[in-house]
């Protein structure tokens, strides 16, 4: 595969992430982890892969995390840009090289090498003004996201939240440079919505786009064969990790120990192993499923895996806990009696007893006896509220979900489908309904009876 000097690669890592809350609290969404690895890293290694050789990411004030993602990826230029919406951050990446077509992938969208490479030959033969990732809908709501109409391998339509739609907006896309006008012409809201649409007011891409074929653009519409996740709101956490960790043990077709790494003839594996150097897996432990472990992490005692588990660099997994299907974070402790089944950032503790199936932020700390519910009585699936609209996610209803630098006293227990806010602490012995906002301490008012006790009321 040879690089393609000619194209330049953009992502735009900007944006508040309202709708990610609690996740985009204490980051951008681009540095989100999937499958321990900063999204806005697979990213750029993903264009690489692809053939894109000139990359610029943008972000804005917020983009340290996304500096720390690239830091070490050499060719990379992190461009902070003080805009409003997509279409002028791509403005600002692309002034310096606007004689080229621009492959422009959104920061906070998880996409395969494949499509990447069906983008960067789409660029190398660009026909028409535009070409456009699209992909099918995924279970999502139409309602809920920016949706595209197709005749065949042609784009005739943006539409911002139809009542139906079969293939939504990726962001993906590449422009020619003729394509700049409809850029700078940007009308600051996506005008084309159904009757009753509240469309935001943000110049986006979408809405450049809208504005070319309104003008007559050719824009040719290419079709994902790949997993797409737009990692918009909380459970599209779940959701790409999911993917990847699929991507990653279909490559994998036997065990794979490095040679610093130990696994014990104790242990009970039925599955594949990948155990990166000075890994440990000892005696006791119960895997049935394909696992994953970080160098230097140790899987031990009794510690029981099932399903696709990855376990991240320093870890400590153990003491007859159980994961499944779940994603731990470099340098987490999974001990004592703790079941766990989704993913953690980094740092976090599930010490000794407790049940969680959701998401946890980085350094989260989990209280002993903590229970995250799963199922209510009506069986139903719980309607979040995000951004003020009512919706039920297609995966992930009922998890929980805890934001960074959070915690949990014992013995409290998390209703399904309940948030907790970043810098939160839910106190002993809380049964909670309601989402907790960021910054905030719950705690339950006890109120006590205290009186006289012993032989004479109650002795013999």
């Amino acid at each position: 595969m040879t690089m393609s000097d000619g194209v330049l690669g953009v992502v735009l890592a900007g944006g508040e992430g309202r709708r990610m809350w609690p996740f985009a609290t204490v980051r951008p969404k681009a540095s989100l982890p999937v499958a321990n690895r900063a999204l806005v890293r697979l990213l750029a290694e993903r264009l690489r892969l692809a053939g894109v050789s000139r990359l610029v990411v943008v972000v804005d004030a917020r983009g340290g995390p996304v500096r720390a993602a690239l830091l070490d990826l050499d060719g990379v230029r992190v461009l902070e840009a003080q805009v409003r919406g997509s279409a002028q951050a791509l403005l600002a990446a692309w002034s310096e090289a606007h004689d080229s077509p621009a492959l422009v992938v959104p920061g906070d969208v998880l996409v395969s090498v494949g499509d990447l490479e069906q983008m960067r030959r789409a660029a190398e033969a660009l026909d028409g003004e535009a070409s456009v990732l699209v992909a099918p809908m995924g279970g999502e709501d139409p309602n809920r996201c920016l949706c595209v109409r197709t005749e065949g391998d042609a784009l005739v339509e943006v539409i911002g939240h139809p009542r139906e739609a079969s293939e939504r907006w990726t962001g993906v896309c590449v422009l020619s440079p003729a394509f700049r006008r409809y850029l700078e012409a940007n009308p600051g809201l996506l005008e084309n919505v159904p009757v009753g649409g509240m469309p935001a007011l943000e110049p986006d891409l979408a809405a450049s786009m809208a504005l070319g074929l309104q003008h007559g653009a050719t824009v040719r519409a290419i079709r994902s064969e790949g997993a797409f996740v737009d990692l918009d709101k909380p459970w599209h956490i779940l959701q790409a990790n999911h993917y990847e960790a699929e991507q990653l043990f279909s490559e994998l077709k036997s065990h794979r120990v490095a040679s610093s790494a130990w696994v014990s003839e104790a242990a009970d594996i039925e599955g594949r192993l990948m155990v990166a150097e000075g890994a440990v897996v000892g005696p006791r432990v119960r895997i049935r499923g394909d696992v994953s472990v970080g160098a230097g992490a140790v899987v031990d005692n009794g510690a029981i895996l099932q399903g696709q588990v990855i376990v991240g660099a320093g870890a400590r997994v153990r003491d007859y806990c159980q994961l499944s299907d779940a994603v731990v974070g470099p340098n987490c402790v999974v001990g004592h009696g703790a079941e766990f089944s989704g993913v953690m950032f980094a740092g976090t503790y599930l010490y000794h007893y407790c049940e969680v199936v959701g998401v946890l932020g980085a350094s989260v700390d989990i209280g002993a006896a903590t229970v995250c519910g799963t199922l209510r009585f009506d069986d139903a699936e719980k309607l979040h509220q995000v951004g003020g609209a009512w919706e039920r996610p297609p995966v992930g209803a009922n998890a929980s979900y805890i934001g960074d630098y959070s915690r949990t006293g014992v013995n409290a227990i998390l209703m399904p489908g309940v948030k907790v806010g970043a810098y939160s602490c839910v106190g002993p012995g809380v049964v909670l309904y309601e989402d907790v906002p960021d910054r905030t301490l719950t705690l339950v008012k006890q109120e006590l009876t205290v009186r006289p006790w012993g032989p004479e009321q109650y002795g013999w």
